[in-house]
């Protein structure tokens, strides 16, 4: 298991994962209240077998060390009628010692846009059975996401294949974006934004690794190419991380919207979908599920709007790409 992802990963602190606590806040009543209803349903969660599993390389990492685990989710309806709910991952310390207990839990939705992508690096989490994916997309774009399957995905990521991911995210915040206009002025990152745009243009992707050979290969053919870059910030598209490792920020265009499409918790979400990333190779659309309380007064998206906000990008493999 040489190539295998789990073996060389970057172990994130306790500071840059984060918990989930900001994910529970969305809901009705707080974090406080979502997690305490969370608790009292464990009992009738099921147990989630959905993930691609190896069992038997499953069997020899923990062997050889890493922690147990599974997942168990609650989705308040009849076994198999959804994908959607609380995602409990249940948790034993390496060479079976200690009980089995609840170690973390978060909202899960399993039903995403499909997108084929290779995993650039993998981020573990302090618990080893959580992790951060960061996913170089076929045109180019490198997105941050957490893996919600990770527990049953730890021998599944490899170097050099490509898999077929779902993605979905969960919004902290979603209003109206202002109209405005981004300005990149600064000679160093306008010289960034045309070397990392014409990398990809030339490899078909950039990553982290390629920002060195990208500034060497590139210079301005023209005077234009040293001058500002304008965006109009109300009509274009974008993502960006802040924060923790698997939140971003995120501008787009509402390009369909289903009100009431999931109720968790008392708490009923949207699922609005947005363009996130928009370029010759396509455009790049994800389920955004907003908690209607998050809306502010009567307000409401639409479809054809632009919309801004913060989100928490969940990413699973559902099979190797084809």
């Amino acid at each position: 298991m040489n190539d295998l992802l789990l073996n060389s990963a970057e172990v994130l602190s306790e500071e840059v994962a984060g918990g989930h606590g900001d994910r529970w806040g969305v809901f009705v009543g707080g974090s406080d209240v979502a997690i305490e209803k969370l608790v009292t349903t464990i009992k009738s969660a099921e147990l989630f077998n959905y993930g691609l599993a190896d069992n038997a390389a499953m069997e020899a990492i923990v062997a050889a060390g890493e922690p147990w685990g599974t997942l168990l989710l609650y989705t308040g309806q009849e076994k198999g009628m959804s994908r959607t709910g609380a995602m409990s991952l249940i948790g034993q310390l390496p060479g079976g010692t200690g009980r089995k207990q609840l170690w973390s839990a978060y909202p899960f939705f399993g039903d995403g846009t499909e997108v084929d992508g290779f995993v650039d690096r993998l981020l573990l989490h302090p618990n080893r059975v959580e992790a951060t994916l960061e996913i170089g997309l076929e045109n180019g774009a490198l997105i941050s996401a957490f893996d919600p399957l990770f527990c049953l995905h730890r021998t599944l990521y490899r170097e050099g294949i490509s898999y077929r991911f779902s993605l979905a995210a969960l919004a902290y915040t979603m209003t109206l974006a202002p109209q405005r206009e981004i300005v990149i002025d600064d000679p160093d990152e306008i010289r960034q934004f045309r070397a990392r745009t014409a990398w990809v243009e030339q490899h078909g992707k950039w990553t982290r690794e390629d920002e060195a050979a990208a500034l060497a290969a590139w210079q301005p053919k023209k005077p234009e190419d040293s001058e500002p870059i304008r965006f109009n910030a109300s009509h274009t598209t974008a993502y960006w991380p802040t924060g923790f490792s698997d939140d971003s920020g995120y501008l787009g265009e509402v390009v369909c919207v289903t009100p009431g499409a999931v109720r968790l918790f008392d708490t009923t979400f949207w699922c609005i979908d947005v363009k996130l990333i928009s370029d010759d190779e396509g455009d790049l659309i994800v389920p955004i599920y907003v908690s209607e309380c998050l809306f502010e007064g009567d307000w409401r998206p639409s479809v054809g709007i632009f919309v801004t906000g913060t989100l928490w990008m969940q990413a699973y493999a559902k099979s190797p790409s084809s």
